[in-house]
């Protein structure tokens, strides 16, 4: 393990994730509220952000002038294929996105002939699509211009990436406060590639008319942070590239964070790190961390709002397996520890196409240097190269809860207390009577809060809630698990108005009325690993009227959390499913004539 002297970041701690399961069995991180932004739909395109296509990834975040942005890239289906474009997002919340709109549009190649670096002749007749494949998508210059950013390219083969000498070049466009966007412009030609200012479709950035955007331009390519991010993409024959691939392989997906003015921490995918001691100008060779466990699914480091650091990654070493997405704490940005669960859901890739890894990946916070809103820790990042997900962080990081929970009334501020896992389709709000609302119309995936408790041994839970409707294969479970989410206890809330109860199996254990509001209390004993339930304040009795005691699912030492869902618990994905062997036709389902509407309105959790 690489240790604190190195002058390079460890992790330090010994928690790791069991990657049998999507959430690695690692506790959560308190307060973490998760977003999805983009569902990919091929049949209603209307109801995501119009392109149809079911390749999404590489999103990028930035908030300008009191809204969140977000771009990621899309292709038809397959990675590296298709007539690919960048899309952008917006949100004044984080909570709700709309506005999708697209910021690159398809680049069909014009007809031409280029020579690229190796010597190698392609000759182009205007029916070859380019792709958009950046690193980065924005950049805050010091007069308040944002730029956005993109790369176009191309491949003669779909497993190969359009960098160095398939690249075409960057582009840019201004975002202006208003969320509106400026002209495009090529900002950076990739001659390595063989191409020409001559040969681009769009104008050279010093043509402008806008003196603030070539303002912006000039110090973005003068910027060795901020151009070391373009590393695969331009090649190392760009003088503008401080760190050069090593002989037969690459540093990629590059992002830093300062430790002082000068010292500056670079982190790579693969586990790769260095130093820079004089603001990114020259920097130790790359070497490997192997404590920072991790593949090909990026890394996000970061100084947090509190004067911490923060790393986010997948801690796994299969590059198709991309979960649990982890958050680990530093206070120097060298010694890393306290591991703890962001995004622990996986839910099933609907559409098939090549190269699409399962779990969240490809994770971007704020860049360095740019506006934020506030001290919280903000991400981005895809699922499934499918969809495109959010993530707000509450700072100082921390797991855990240390106070019996007595919580009525629901505000949002009550809310930041709880984990929350919001699909596009799916709806969990706060509402003005005080009541807590979970209303889901998502046929694969389902809507999730998780509040955390005292850990205990024996624990009473207390909540009244309300199931108003319950459709189409949709149910709502009621769990207790423990800190690493094995379930005890599983309350089934099913259509017809049936609740059971899991112990060995699925058993009857009364019943419920839409829209009528319920007491359900739990009191679970991990010394025996049997828990009793009270509806209503009557207690389920056996037949001769005594109060039964259910035995738990697994034998846990204590609980600590309590779990709302509105589906089946789910088993995948795990690291024996290949995405590789998915079938060609989507997934059934895409019309949400699925439901689910509950609202919670007490929850009170204390040890006994």
């Amino acid at each position: 393990m690489m240790q604190k002297d190195s002058g390079l970041p460890a992790y330090v701690g010994d928690v790791h994730p069991n990657c049998d399961y999507f959430h690695g069995q690692i506790p959560y991180a308190k307060g973490v509220h998760l977003y999805q932004v983009s569902r990919a739909n091929r049949a209603l395109p209307e109801l995501d952000d119009g392109t149809g296509h079911t390749y999404k990834h590489a999103p990028d975040l930035a908030w300008y002038h009191g809204r969140f942005y977000i771009q990621y890239l899309t292709n038809p289906v397959h990675e590296h294929g298709g007539a690919g474009v960048s899309v952008l997002v917006s949100s004044e919340d984080g909570k709700h996105w709309k506005d999708h709109r697209i910021s690159f549009p398809e680049y069909w190649i014009p007809p031409c002939e280029v020579t690229d670096g190796k010597g190698r002749h392609h000759v182009f007749d205007g029916s070859v699509p380019a792709f958009m494949h950046q690193r980065m998508g924005f950049y805050h210059a010091e007069n308040d211009v944002m730029l956005i950013s993109g790369f176009y390219g191309w491949s003669p083969e779909m497993w190969m990436t359009n960098w160095d000498c398939y690249g075409i070049g960057r582009v840019v466009r201004r975002l202006y406060p208003d969320g509106s966007l400026g002209e495009i412009y090529f900002v950076h030609v990739n001659w390595q590639g063989g191409w020409s200012r001559e040969q681009l479709k769009y104008p050279w950035f010093e043509e402008s008319r806008d003196a603030e955007l070539v303002a912006a331009c000039r110090e973005l390519l003068s910027n060795p942070l901020a151009v070391q991010q373009w590393a695969e993409e331009h090649g190392d024959g760009d003088p503008m590239i401080r760190v050069k691939h090593p002989e037969g392989g690459t540093y990629q997906a590059f992002c830093w964070y300062h430790r002082s003015d000068k010292e500056v921490v670079g982190l790579w995918k693969h586990s790769f790190v260095s130093a820079s001691h004089d603001g990114g100008e020259t920097w130790e060779k790359p070497v490997k961390s192997p404590s920072l466990v991790m593949s090909g699914q990026k890394i996000w480091g970061c100084r947090t709002g509190d004067g911490r650091f923060a790393l986010v990654y997948d801690p796994t070493l299969e590059t198709q397996h991309r979960f649990p997405l982890c958050v680990v704490t530093s206070e120097d940005g060298l010694s890393f520890d306290h591991m703890l669960l962001v995004h622990g859901e996986v839910p099933p890739i609907r559409y098939a196409g090549f190269c699409k890894d399962l779990g969240p990946q490809y994770m971007r916070g704020i860049c360095e240097g740019m506006p934020r809103p506030d001290e919280a820790l903000y991400l981005t990042y895809s699922v499934n190269k499918e969809d495109i997900w959010f993530a707000r962080v509450p700072v100082p990081v921390r797991g855990g809860e240390e106070e019996e929970v007595k919580e009525e009334g629901f505000t949002e501020q009550v809310l930041q207390n709880w984990n929350l896992y919001q699909p596009f389709w799916a709806k969990i709000r706060a509402g003005e009577d005080g009541r807590l609302f979970l209303e889901d119309r998502e046929p694969f995936d389902y809507a999730r809060l998780v509040r955390l408790l005292p850990a205990s041994a024996r624990i009473e839970v207390r909540v009244r809630l309300c199931v108003e409707e319950l459709k189409e294969g949709k149910s709502f479970q009621v769990e207790l698990c423990s800190r690493k989410h094995q379930t005890a206890v599983r309350i089934l809330f099913r259509e017809g108005g049936i609740l059971n109860q899991r112990t060995v199996c699925e058993l009857g254990l009364g019943s419920w009325k839409p829209g009528e509001e319920m007491e359900l209390c739990i009191r679970a004993d991990c010394s025996r690993f049997v828990y009793t339930v009270t509806l209503d304040k009557r207690s389920v009795t056996d037949g001769r009227g005594r109060q039964m005691e259910f035995p738990f699912m697994a034998a846990l030492n204590e609980i600590g959390e309590i779990s709302f869902r509105t589906g089946e618990a789910r088993y995948l994905a795990n690291l024996e499913q290949n995405p590789d062997n998915l079938p060609g036709e989507p997934l059934e389902g895409e019309c949400l004539k699925t439901g689910a509407r509950v609202w919670i309105s007490e929850l009170t959790g204390r040890p006994f």
